[in-house]
């Protein structure tokens, strides 16, 4: 009963910090939108048959800076929300409270914890059923592509790693140093890769900084309890508590950065995919992806490593659990692709770092329903918060694609 509490202003917090995010990000981002980019959002609009017609670039530069990203409402296209723009970024923001969220269904089953493996193989299940189910509900067709299975592959090996560096590293330190990984592997591909990834960078120098922002506040973030210890704010038990568990907290964070590195790979699949099948049609591909590699890693586990005769004896509310946390993670995927698609084409140099907010998220639970970090290394890790916020901005202006 005395956890009661804390869960529930974890969840306040989730739903007003997912709102602040949506509306502040529209607020900041809007100011650095070029006429052009509005323009092309008019014309994807007309498009689509409602009736908006393309308007010309010399309406468009007529426009003031602070409503840049608007693009007009069609009748009845987002009911109760003032314009188009809103609601991609809220759907960025949702993404992002998803994807904080989703690997917190592993402690939701009474009794001991399934083996992360397994569990893993039970996410990648749930990745599947509700990707099959989005184009009963959403009417997308149903195509095969190659971009989005290999997506799929990649979030297995993501998921993984997320569920064994979390019991070790915990929720709030395993989600912030994946976040920032995964942003620096995003940089690398989106500054480095391919032509059909890489965009011109806007600013090095300052990318760099930005860069460094992410690195120094993951280093914070891992170190909160040491340094909380060091500058007095945590007992000497606990900094000693950490030192007998040196061992799997380094499993834990080095598991964490092979999170950041498949899953900041993860969409460079869906840059190779056709137009035609790319978006919403490319999910259910993604979940094909997803189930196959899952049940690969599973088997191989199961009956190679831990060198098992039969199938593992799963309870309910782990098979229920497991499916949950996979449906979970999917509809942040899906809020992400929607919000970057048209009609509302949120530029992705906006959406990643959005979706990266998701250690704030995952922190607010680590802190304030599993208490996984205590007295004054709680004023630490959102000190290191700030510097890892501070540097996704930076990133999202100045890095690959920023201002596009």
């Amino acid at each position: 009963a005395a956890r009661r509490p804390q869960s529930g202003r974890a969840v306040s917090a989730l739903l007003g910090a997912a709102t602040t995010l949506a509306f502040c990000g529209r607020a900041v981002t809007t100011t650095f939108t070029t006429p052009g980019a509005l323009c092309r959002s008019r014309v994807s609009q007309s498009a689509s048959g409602g009736a908006l017609r393309a308007a010309a670039p010399s309406a468009a530069r007529r426009v003031p800076s602070s409503r840049g990203r608007r693009i007009g409402r069609r009748a009845g296209a987002v009911p109760g929300l003032g314009d188009q723009a809103t609601f991609a970024f809220a759907l960025a923001a949702l993404s992002s409270v998803f994807n904080g969220t989703f690997p917190v269904c592993a402690r939701l089953p009474a009794g001991p914890p399934l083996d992360p493996v397994l569990f893993n193989g039970l996410v990648c299940a749930g990745v599947f059923v509700s990707s099959l189910l989005l184009p009963v509900i959403t009417g997308a067709p149903l195509v095969f592509t190659a971009g989005g299975l290999c997506g799929g592959v990649l979030f297995v090996f993501a998921a993984l790693f997320s569920f064994i560096a979390i019991p070790r590293a915990g929720l709030a330190t395993a989600q912030a140093v994946w976040s920032c990984s995964a942003i620096l592997v995003s940089f690398a591909w989106g500054a480095f890769g391919p032509a059909e990834v890489a965009a011109q960078v806007a600013d090095l120098p300052l990318s760099l900084g930005a860069l460094a922002l992410l690195v120094v506040g993951a280093l914070v973030i891992v170190n909160c309890d040491a340094i909380a210890a060091r500058l007095g704010g945590s007992g000497a038990d606990q900094q000693a508590e950490q030192q007998e568990e040196a061992s799997d907290r380094t499993t834990g964070i080095a598991s964490a950065l092979a999170v950041g590195l498949f899953g900041g790979s993860v969409l460079v699949p869906f840059k190779f995919v056709p137009p035609e099948a790319a978006g919403l049609a490319a999910v259910p591909s993604f979940g094909l992806g997803a189930l196959l590699a899952g049940i690969a890693v599973t088997l191989a586990y199961w009956k190679g490593i831990k060198g098992e005769k039969g199938l593992p004896s799963i309870a309910a509310d782990n098979l229920g659990a497991g499916l949950l946390s996979g449906t979970v993670w999917n509809l942040g995927n899906v809020c992400s692709i929607i919000a970057q698609s048209p009609p509302y084409s949120l530029p992705y140099g906006i959406a990643y770092p959005i979706l990266q907010c998701a250690l704030f998220f995952g922190g607010l639970l680590g802190i304030y329903a599993f208490n996984e970090i205590r007295g004054g290394a709680v004023n630490v890790f959102w000190a290191g918060a700030l510097a890892l916020a501070a540097g996704i901005v930076g990133l999202s202006l100045y890095g690959p694609g920023a201002g596009a």
